[in-house]
């Protein structure tokens, strides 16, 4: 038996018209919902296994549709269930506790909940409340109990006055590199994996503490990238790192932005520099101001969870993954996004 299809002529050509425009996954899914909805061939079944949702849903957009007409299905937020109990004070006090990671888990959120407002709550509708208000469970990243975060946030304001106060020649063109190292090893580096639900995955572990190294620069304008993989770092490694951009790239002047290590000089007047070398410092404990960081977690994505037996064939893996990335500009332009980096270094 077929269903008896949906819509007014003038509620097609609308939805048409706004299927071709920009919209949000939500209301194009639902407008998709609508088109076929208006064809009596197409079962709530068949729209909703094509559309990835619940025939149920399907069932009550068409419903809604029916009794309030096409804009009441493209306004989010609407409910013909129970009300939720999420009032603004509640939602105000979750996203704070949100925004400041307070909780660990949202049995923690639910009896804060219960003190602060002197009444229970369930559990289920506390998990249900912090998704409401976008909350999302995730591993914070460590931070140092030193950084300073105003003068992080006054190192990405000023970047673009930082880079124009370089003592430039204006001879040659310009490169801006972002630069630092990462460390890899035959010890075991355990990350988070895919499995059977119920089930705790097991990895081989070995106790063998032999390192290598590698020092990497990126290119915010172009793309562009350097490699070097040492077996250790200091002060020599490091100016053949900088050597090496100077022959990779010649006819440059170069702009580098790295850390305050040890190993890597602070002034262009230091003689482990080469001539045509700029060095700009990161404000100290700030490796989120660095793209390159999420590079170096990248490769650990591809070499964690496996036992490596020589560090020479652990050095020639993480040789072709960075291979991938040298052929790849538009992924190393990606790492830096669409923010401060990119704009400051373009205008220079």
């Amino acid at each position: 038996m077929q269903r008896q299809p949906l819509g007014e002529a003038a509620d097609r050509q609308k939805i048409q018209s706004l299927l071709k425009g920009r919209n949000p996954g939500w209301m194009q899914t639902r407008l998709c919902a609508l088109k076929m909805g208006f064809s009596a061939s197409n079962t709530k079944a068949f729209i909703a296994e094509s559309l990835g949702v619940s025939e149920r849903t399907v069932a009550r957009w068409f419903t809604v549709y029916r009794q309030h007409g096409l804009d009441a299905v493209l306004k989010r937020g609407y409910s013909i269930g129970r009300p939720s109990g999420l009032n603004s004070e509640i939602e105000a006090y979750l996203l704070k506790g949100l925004k400041n990671a307070r909780w660990n888990t949202a049995e923690q959120a639910r009896a804060e909940l219960s003190v602060h407002f002197k009444r229970s709550f369930s559990y289920h509708q506390v998990w249900h409340w912090l998704k409401k208000c976008a909350g999302v469970f995730r591993v914070p990243r460590p931070v140092h109990e030193k950084r300073d975060s105003k003068k992080a946030e006054a190192f990405k304001r000023d970047f673009l006055g930082i880079l124009r106060r370089q003592p430039i020649s204006g001879k040659r063109p310009i490169k801006i590199w972002f630069a630092d190292e990462s460390r890899y090893g035959l010890l075991p580096n355990l990350r988070r994996v895919w499995t059977l639900k119920g089930r705790r995955p097991h990895k081989l572990w070995q106790s063998k503490y032999d390192w290598s190294y590698c020092y990497g620069a990126l290119d915010p304008v172009e793309g562009k990238t350097v490699f070097v993989q040492t077996p250790s770092v200091n002060l020599e490694w490091t100016r053949a790192f900088l050597e090496q951009i100077k022959t990779q790239y010649p006819g440059y002047e170069h702009i580098i932005v790295w850390d305050g290590a040890g190993f890597h000089p602070k002034e262009a007047s230091h003689e482990m520099i080469p001539e045509g070398i700029h060095i700009v410092t990161l404000p100290p404990y700030s490796p989120e101001l660095n793209p390159i960081e999420k590079l170096w977690d990248l490769i650990q994505d591809q070499t964690a969870n496996k036992l490596w037996p020589t560090i020479e064939r652990l050095d020639t893996v993480v040789g072709l993954h960075l291979k991938d990335w040298w052929e790849a500009p538009d992924k190393v332009i990606s790492l830096f996004g669409k923010g401060w980096i990119r704009s400051s270094a373009n205008a220079t």
